[in-house]
């Protein structure tokens, strides 16, 4: 009679393939990807002398996710990074400024696929439209990195 003995891996080779996975999760946790630009950015939106509550902002960065803000009541605005960690400041570099009165609607709203919804009931932006979209919006600024930015945004009436 020949008998076959099965082998259950020794203590010291589990701890080994424990040790193993808690310093590979350990690394994946911390992260090993590169580290943004990101840096403060602050200011105030204008027309015509007199600073302009309720203006949702977008800076549009080439090297990264945008970042938005709105104004208070005092026409200020910070900004934050649009993604998981709404990170404060923008990525540093060139932005298309992108700016929408949401004035007529007291708030943003935006659909499910991301597109602008009028809420304005028949109300009308004081702003002119050409700061809507991002691509053709004519405004730009340049966010230096490792500064406090401050922006005064002169924006145009609505035509």
């Amino acid at each position: 009679m020949h008998r076959t003995i099965l082998t259950l891996p020794s203590k010291f080779s589990f701890l080994w393939l424990m040790t193993w996975m808690l310093v590979f999760f350990m690394a994946t946790l911390v992260g090993c990807g590169p580290k943004r630009d990101v840096s403060e950015v602050t200011g105030v939106v204008m027309m015509d002398g007199k600073p302009m509550d309720l203006i949702h902002i977008e800076f549009w960065s080439k090297n990264g996710p945008r970042s938005y803000g709105k104004t208070d009541a005092d026409g200020k605005f910070v900004l934050k990074v649009d993604d998981k960690t709404q990170q404060a400041g923008v990525i540093a570099g060139e932005q298309k400024v992108c700016l929408r009165d949401t004035w007529p609607i007291k708030d943003d709203y935006l659909d499910e696929g991301g597109a602008w919804v009028d809420m304005s009931d028949g109300k009308r932006s004081r702003i002119d439209t050409k700061y809507y979209d991002a691509v053709n919006s004519p405004m730009t600024v340049k966010v230096e990195s490792g500064k406090k930015n401050y922006f005064e945004l002169k924006v145009d009436p609505a035509r």
